[in-house]
């Protein structure tokens, strides 16, 4: 579907523009304070999966990353769960998981460069899309089958 192509490209976009800015602007492990107390920017190299994961192996994750993004592109071109919420967050999936992947091929690790009190790991625009558009598609899978079993029950 268009609209999920759409709001991943957006994703990757945006996702890149500020690791690019990320890397011109910080240095290495240095912590830029940005809201005293609660969110600092620190430019890290991440070899692994979310929270840490996998730390390492970069290649394994940057595989799983390209079967997951290609998986949920058939998806969304088959069946598009979810109705338009879940292509919009499915299409925020890919974006994310297509960015962080560009970095694991591009630069052997993805750019973390976020980080916020009280979180275990730093992390990226991509991550933070990644997490919103599962939440998001899963909303969007729970409100149709509520719809659909209302729409069962009138019969």
């Amino acid at each position: 579907m268009i609209l999920a192509g759409l709001v991943g490209a957006l994703v990757l976009a945006v996702d890149q523009g500020t690791k690019a800015w990320a890397h011109a602007g910080l240095a290495a492990g240095q912590e830029t304070n940005v809201i005293h107390g609660w969110l600092w920017f620190r430019l890290l190299r991440n070899t692994g999966a979310t929270l840490g994961l996998l730390s390492g192996h970069s290649q394994l994750v940057g595989t799983l990353s390209l079967v997951i993004v290609a998986f949920l592109a058939v998806l969304v071109l088959q069946a598009a769960p979810g109705g338009t919420g879940g292509v919009i967050g499915l299409g925020m999936v890919i974006g994310g998981a297509s960015s962080n992947l560009i970095d694991r091929v591009r630069l052997g690790a993805v750019t973390d460069f976020i980080e916020v009190h009280l979180w275990p790991t730093n992390f990226n625009l991509a991550d933070l899309a990644i997490r919103a558009g599962v939440v998001v598609f899963l909303l969007s899978l729970l409100i149709e089958v509520l719809a659909g079993s209302r729409r069962g029950r009138r019969r």
